[in-house]
């Protein structure tokens, strides 16, 4: 059992704003489901919301540090089975990425961004403590780690993950302080990594995505179908939205992967201009939660892994908004806590359950 003084420093400001965001998961999901005609989507989201909330009840008994000091051990299991799947793991659209099992799926990448955080935050906890800025050399290793599962998950292919494991790395590297010429060399090894990529490492649809936010009209019926729709659904929802479980181009499936990576079109559909601020606005106030308790961390480490959580969530959500809005590419990252997938959904309680964690033990030792 948790102490009952460490539950006293929980933070419920934090648990009631990602309560809010989840409700309103659940309540957007059974809209966006509500035209395949199966509840079995809510039930194991439902499901997953139970194995999360139990996740992170473990990840609080267990203080942040001997988390992080045992992270290697984690970062090894994490990478295996993200090998192992391209062995047993199961195909859909062309990918490979999952795990399935009694009717349920389990993808592993979505769980390799918290294990990543909390190797990445052992790598660099020496340089925490002295307060200097990190060389070239200081950087290789945590670059090192970062592109092993990367590179894994981008094989799978899941460009997406693979894009936002370097966007953590680049913001963990970035908070605890970069020399100007280290920082320099990472621009410009991110861009020989693009470079190469693009020559040999993307799929030709993934080239043609890129393609298609460069020119919007090329190929409205192809490639560019999903992004087109999606703007459409957008735009339809106006000011006020058309109405809970009243969202017309979701029901016709007109939006391929509306439960899922294009969630957002549902509730700009349904809910408007005005419900997507509101949505807006609690994504805002939790990033903004995590980072106060970030900055009021009562060491080192636990400030920059609650940054890390921050960032994370940072990350995911602008990518996924910006890419209903045709301002980034189609790369498939899921809406946190709002888009269908349980993986996902476990993934991301266990990021909020580190930063209770961190708030959690600011004044025990």
């Amino acid at each position: 059992m948790i102490d009952k003084r460490k539950l006293h420093h929980l933070d419920f400001y934090l648990i009631l704003n990602l309560c809010a965001i989840i409700g309103i998961g659940i309540l957007n999901l059974i809209s966006a489901t509500s035209s395949l005609g199966s509840k079995t989507f809510v039930t194991k989201q439902l499901f997953a919301l139970a194995i999360g909330l139990g996740l992170v009840m473990i990840i609080l008994y267990f203080d942040y540090r001997i988390i992080v000091s045992n992270s290697l051990y984690l970062y090894i299991l994490g990478l295996s089975i993200l090998v192992l799947v391209f062995f047993l793991g199961a195909s859909a659209g062309g990918a490979k990425r999952w795990f399935a099992f009694w009717g349920l799926s389990f993808q592993p990448s979505e769980f390799m961004k918290p294990i990543l955080l909390v190797f990445l935050v052992k790598m660099v906890e020496d340089h925490l403590k002295t307060g200097s800025l990190l060389s070239f050399g200081d950087i290789v290793k945590p670059t090192f780690f970062t592109f092993l599962p990367a590179v894994t998950v981008f094989l799978q292919p899941d460009l997406g993950t693979a894009c936002l494991l370097f966007l953590l790395c680049l913001s963990i590297l970035s908070f605890v302080g970069m020399k100007r010429s280290t920082f320099i060399s990472l621009v410009l090894g991110g861009v020989l990594i693009g470079i190469l990529a693009w020559k040999w490492g993307l799929q030709p649809y993934q080239k043609l995505r890129i393609l298609g936010l460069l020119n919007p009209d090329m190929d409205p019926s192809g490639f560019n179908y999903h992004a087109r729709q999606a703007m459409i659904a957008v735009g339809s929802g106006k000011f006020f939205g058309k109405g809970y479980l009243c969202g017309t181009q979701h029901k016709l499936n007109f939006i391929p992967e509306h439960h899922t990576d294009f969630i957002f079109t549902v509730i700009a559909e349904e809910w408007g201009f005005l419900g997507s601020i509101v949505v807006f606005l609690l994504f805002g106030s939790l990033i903004m939660r995590c980072l106060k308790i970030s900055k009021e961390a009562s060491d080192e480490t636990g400030s920059v892994l609650a940054f890390g959580c921050a960032a994370l969530i940072f990350w995911q959500f602008s990518i996924n908004v910006l890419m209903t809005l045709r301002f980034c590419p189609v790369v498939g990252i899921p809406l946190p806590f709002l888009s269908y997938g349980g993986s996902s959904l476990v993934g991301n309680l266990c990021l909020i359950g580190l930063v209770l964690n961190v708030n959690m033990r600011r004044y025990m030792f």
